[in-house]
């Protein structure tokens, strides 16, 4: 039986967790989900008009989680609109190009919304696309940020390689899974899927909860080489 055949018997017994995607107009958030859902690139993506969502299956460890991605418009006229759409998420991705320091300044607006309109527990990734591009964003820079605004991760990801993409949401998911164990409250505010499994059991038949809460890839990457577990 293939793989993809193999996830959609599954689809019923995993859990579903809503992810928004984030960040200024052309930082290449549709392209980042089009990379993620189909592994392919597009130079002809068209601009989100308000919102639309997908959903898709990843491997967290031993189970499965189904992650429905909201990927929101950037232009400023359809912040009140999104606005909605962050209840009831267990993740945000915040997106900023990092070649285009514009992106990377205008992510303090981002915060704010966040602030006011999410749960104060959602998981909070940051995210610089385009790595391929020549930068005006330093690495140091947005490490900085990320540390300042109690970001979980940081990745630089490329949607048209597909450089880090994949990695970064499935890392969301281990930590959304994490989260929902150890918090009531946030439990309360996610929205899960009550037909299907429960996340708790998924967690307990890891045998890798080694969390990568609050570092980059580079810091993941060594703290894997160290044999900790």
């Amino acid at each position: 039986m293939k793989q993809n055949q193999q996830l959609e018997l599954s689809k019923e017994k995993v859990p579903l967790f809503k992810f928004i995607l984030i960040g200024d107009q052309s930082v290449g958030k549709s392209c980042i989900v089009e990379r993620f859902q189909n592994e392919q690139f597009s130079y002809k993506t068209k601009a989100t008009i308000g919102v639309e969502f997908i959903k898709k299956l990843v491997q967290v460890d031993k189970g499965l989680v189904e992650i429905q991605l909201w990927d929101t418009a950037g232009q400023e006229q359809f912040r009140s609109m999104i606005r909605g759409f962050y209840r009831g998420s267990a993740a945000v991705i915040i997106v900023y190009s990092v070649n285009q320091k514009e992106s990377f300044d205008q992510l303090s607006i981002w915060m704010n919304e966040i602030e006011q309109h999410a749960h104060p527990e959602i998981i909070k990734v940051l995210v610089g696309n385009k790595c391929d591009l020549p930068r005006e964003v330093e690495k140091q820079e947005a490490e900085s940020f990320m540390n300042n605004n109690q970001f979980s991760l940081f990745f630089e990801t490329s949607a048209k390689t597909g450089e880090n993409v994949e990695e970064a949401f499935v890392q969301a998911a281990k930590l959304v899974l994490l989260k929902y164990l150890s918090s009531e409250s946030f439990r309360q505010a996610t929205r899960v899927n009550k037909k299907s499994a429960d996340p708790i059991n998924i967690i307990k038949s890891s045998n890798d909860n080694q969390s990568y809460e609050g570092q980059s890839p580079s810091q993941q990457k060594n703290s894997n080489s160290s044999g900790c577990c």
